[in-house]
């Protein structure tokens, strides 16, 4: 084996009498480096937006959520209170109760979900990080906190004491039949606003934020009427035992979600998209290996009285094709390592200084280097460094 890998070495690293093999050699390691470096930056940048939007989605939703199997409320009790505090990894759990409801500002209107919460719930959700205008409403008033979205469509302006602001918010009663009198259809209160927060586009053009008591108010629900339980655990990696506990204690009656199984869209798109950029850019990663069977075909022939020189010399057929495999494996491995070598510095170099920025943002393009896209690239180059070769050697007969 040892004289195999003397010819290769020999025949990768001398130049061949013939200028324009050289230069195609050049351009087929050229075209690998690219696609190597393209590989991991690209792969490195869908990391850093797949953490982009999970950082968002613990923004706005809690590690664990507690629903009901059926209808959309259920009365917080005794049982389910004594259930939750015996959990010894639940750190903080929130009551909530959210509905559908008509916004009516300044002659404009839209409609928004409102969710009622209590005084753990920023224990569990940091929303209060997300406010820009105002601040945090006083939950023992009537004071609402708005999404940038809705904000933005109302026009909604902070309530202070020298420009109190008003938003009427109406709901229809629960029941059965045909109304009579349409002006007792519907719940209305009215709430000033006093922060404006920011998180993604769509949670931001559709909850509002209040006080649980002023919600169960406004749908005339009795207090310990509400539509879900958040909950913030202490560890996280003991989620799932939590709450398969949770499951046996609380029964079929409720359905017990984790932030995945919250946003189950959301995570097959990234699944989805991550999958499909990873295959375009194997196919670009295959057309440039294409470059690499050419180039290995034009040296076995230039390399045509070499052949046969190694033949007299007492070579097989399947030698000699061993001889320019690892030729070409090799060229293929020393252009994609250094493609991704110069990749992995540029990816570093963004998340340390950056120079690529979101347009209209202003904020840094998100970047992360993860150990499984560095190994996803290096088997990917030598898998298809096998196949490419394979084929260019087999005209060597």
């Amino acid at each position: 084996m040892k004289h195999l890998l003397f010819f290769a070495k020999r025949y990768l690293f001398s130049k061949s009498e013939n200028n324009a093999i050289n230069i195609i050699v050049y351009i087929a390691s050229l075209g690998v480096f690219f696609a190597s470096m393209a590989f991991i930056i690209v792969l490195s940048g869908f990391s850093g937006i797949r953490t982009f939007n999970l950082n968002l989605i613990e923004l706005t939703n809690p590690e664990i959520k507690i629903l009901p199997i059926k209808g959309k409320h259920f009365a917080f009790n005794d049982s389910i209170e004594n259930i939750l505090n015996s959990e010894k990894n639940i750190q903080n759990y929130s009551k909530v109760l959210s509905e559908k409801v008509f916004l009516s500002y300044n002659n404009k209107q839209k409609i928004a979900i409102i969710k009622g919460v209590d005084d753990n719930f920023y224990k569990i959700i940091p929303l209060d990080s997300t406010i820009f205008i105002g601040q945090k409403p006083d939950y023992k008033l009537n004071e609402l906190l708005v999404g940038v979205g809705l904000a933005n469509d109302l026009g909604v302006m902070i309530s202070s004491g020298n420009n109190p602001q008003v938003v009427k918010i109406i709901v229809p009663k629960p029941g059965k039949g045909i109304v009579s009198d349409p002006r007792k259809a519907f719940h209305s209160k009215y709430f000033f606003p006093t922060g404006v927060y920011q998180t993604s586009s769509d949670h931001d053009n559709t909850y509002i934020y209040t006080s649980i008591n002023q919600v169960q108010d406004l749908l005339d629900f009795n207090q310990n009427e509400i539509s879900q339980i958040e909950i913030k655990l202490k560890n996280k990696k003991l989620i799932d035992k939590t709450i398969n506990n949770l499951k046996n204690k609380l029964g079929k009656s409720f359905k017990i979600l984790n932030r995945q199984e919250q946003n189950p869209l959301i995570f097959r798109m990234l699944n989805t998209e991550n999958l499909m950029t990873y295959f375009i850019l194997v196919l670009i990663l295959l057309l440039a290996l294409f470059n690499v069977i050419g180039t290995l075909i034009m040296i076995v022939i230039d390399k045509a009285d070499n052949i046969k020189t190694l033949k007299i010399l007492g070579l097989k057929i399947s030698e000699i094709r061993k001889i320019f495999m690892i030729q070409g494996v090799s060229m293929t491995l020393i252009s994609g390592f250094a493609g991704l070598l110069i990749g992995i510095i540029l990816v570093y170099i963004q998340m340390k200084k950056p120079f690529l920025f979101i347009p209209q943002a202003n904020m840094p393009y998100p970047v992360e280097i993860h150990l499984i896209n560095i190994l996803a690239v290096v088997f990917t180059l030598f898998v298809l460094s096998l196949f490419s070769t394979t084929i260019a050697v087999r005209r060597i007969k």
